[in-house]
């Protein structure tokens, strides 16, 4: 039979939410690799797909620690008038910034960032060490985890996953900073389903804001905000390159209720180099 993704219930405004249940994988242990966490990584990354990063250990809790400065500058950006989020870019420069029907996002390429060409609007440039600083952090946790994969799957070398993930070449890797609000009526939040393109994705988000498909029953369930953790989900790059082996799985970006509510999240795609 097949293993349901609901954990529980829980009551959210009254209402009832079902909670899918997800592995914690400990980050530090991942970095010493420890067989046992290597083993447990591999097979959250095989079913489902998703699972809860602990970051609350050396040596990746400043990532933490920024993260919630990351959200104050997240916040102030997009609460800005409209308007003010392009600003910086200059004539024929393609903008990081995306707006969307109801909130928006801004794009810090990894590429971009390397070489300087990334123009960013006076609000975050004023914090670009910062923000530089947890894209790069939040990329060495993303590479950690392709290496323990690489491991897990007893690849040789030249299969291994970070062939296609090499530092010194030009990628679409990023963080992502989002402003998704919660809607009014949880009914008029459109069908967003999807998976990732990439190889990994780390999430950061303190509101309820994402559902998943278990793929086995078919189940969709909320995942609920877990403290001191990253939410990580595979993406179909990995899910191709490793024979199916690793699943991406289907998610949407939704509400458990009704409500307006700010959200803001800060995300890290890994993906692959765009020359193999």
């Amino acid at each position: 039979m097949p293993h349901s993704t609901v954990e529980h219930n829980t009551t959210i405004d009254g209402q009832r939410v079902d909670v899918a249940s997800l592995e914690t994988i400990d980050f530090a242990r991942l970095t010493t690799k420890e067989p046992a966490e290597v083993e447990k990584l591999l097979r959250a990354s095989q079913m489902p797909g998703f699972f809860y990063l602990d970051l609350q250990n050396e040596p990746a809790k400043d990532i933490l620690t920024d993260l919630r400065n990351v959200y104050a500058v997240t916040e102030k950006y997009f609460d800005e008038p409209s308007g003010t989020e392009t600003k910086g870019s200059t004539s024929g420069q393609v903008s990081s910034y995306k707006p969307g029907e109801k909130g928006g996002t801004f794009e810090f390429t990894r590429e971009k960032m390397i070489e300087g060409k990334l123009v960013l609007p006076p609000t975050l440039k004023s914090h670009a060490v910062l923000l530089d600083r947890f894209a790069s952090l939040c990329y060495s946790v993303n590479k950690t985890m392709l290496s323990c994969l690489s491991d897990a799957l007893k690849l040789d070398e030249a299969s291994r996953f970070e062939n296609h993930h090499r530092d010194d070449q030009p990628s679409d890797s990023a963080l992502n900073i989002y402003s998704a609000p919660a809607r009014g009526k949880r009914i008029d939040v459109p069908d967003n389903t999807h998976t990732d393109s990439g190889s990994l994705t780390l999430f950061f988000g303190d509101e309820w804001g994402i559902e998943m498909e278990h793929p086995e029953t078919k189940d969709w369930a909320f995942i609920e905000p877990r403290p001191g953790c990253g939410l990580v989900n595979l993406g179909d790059f990995l899910q191709s390159v490793s024979g199916n082996k690793l699943h991406s799985c289907r998610h949407r970006i939704a509400q458990p209720v009704d409500g307006f509510q700010k959200r803001y999240y800060a995300v890290s795609y890994l993906r692959p180099q765009k020359t193999m």
